[in-house]
């Protein structure tokens, strides 16, 4: 897995902070949650076995939706409601064209049930984190999101935001309820907990390292040592005939 972040929404806010360090990223849109699947690029990740098999207690709704995404594409006229383009990812290995599998439209050319499924969990997490961004940008304007190189002894990728604890201490009660009521505060205090876990993960990924740093040297040294033993050995040994 190359992936070192994933965007979270509010709706799994919680479970996320029981597995993984939250922290805010920023792009184009805004300030968005993300979890900390990897503190360095070229380790692996605790998080994903040797095999392939997902490690964690949750899995973040934006890995669920591998091979598809949503692609922003405006408003409804009509409603005001956001809509996306269904997209998928065909290099992904996961898309088969055996008429056998699932089929992604039925006779008719519409969505197969299966997609529809696939399009309605989509639609929910794209209208979730719409409200997640809207909720990020409100504690963005109270002026409490602060960029961090490090934590904890551990550098940070660059454009990683956190909560400064030193203005969210000096909010008014306004500014308080602001974020209780809106839900935003639930999310501060997840980022807050979740960060206990940088350590352990950071930790993790090193031994991890070291191990398949140690693997990589015994057996490299295994090869070595055959070939010395076999540029060594006498040639009619080598060969089998012993003289005959």
């Amino acid at each position: 897995m190359d992936r070192t972040d994933c965007a979270i929404v509010l709706q799994e806010v919680l479970q996320a902070a029981s597995a993984f360090p939250i922290f805010f990223k920023k792009d184009q849109a805004g300030f968005e949650p993300h979890v900390i699947l990897s503190f360095f690029a070229n380790m692996p990740t605790p998080f994903v076995s040797r095999d392939g098999r997902w490690m964690a207690a949750y899995v973040p709704s934006d890995l669920r939706c591998y091979p598809f995404r949503a692609e922003p594409v405006g408003r409804d006229s009509s409603d005001s409601k956001s809509m996306f383009r269904l997209c998928v990812d065909e290099a992904s290995g996961l898309i088969s064209n055996d008429p056998n599998d699932e089929t992604f439209f039925d006779k008719t050319g519409a969505l197969s049930p299966a997609l529809q499924e696939v399009q309605a969990f989509l639609s929910a997490r794209a209208a979730a984190r719409a409200a997640t961004q809207a909720l990020c940008q409100m504690v963005d304007k109270l002026g409490l999101f602060e960029p961090l190189a490090a934590y904890d002894g551990i550098d940070l990728a660059p454009g990683t935001f956190a909560v400064s604890a030193q203005r969210l201490s000096t909010l008014t009660q306004a500014e308080k309820l602001r974020l209780v009521d809106s839900g935003a505060l639930q999310l501060i205090h997840a980022h807050q907990v979740s960060l206990a876990h940088c350590g352990w993960i950071a930790q993790a990924q090193k031994q991890l390292w070291q191990e398949k740093s140690q693997e990589k040297y015994t057996k490299n040294l295994e090869i070595s040592s055959f070939l010395h033993a076999m540029a060594n050995a006498p040639t009619d040994d080598f060969l089998g005939t012993n003289g005959v």
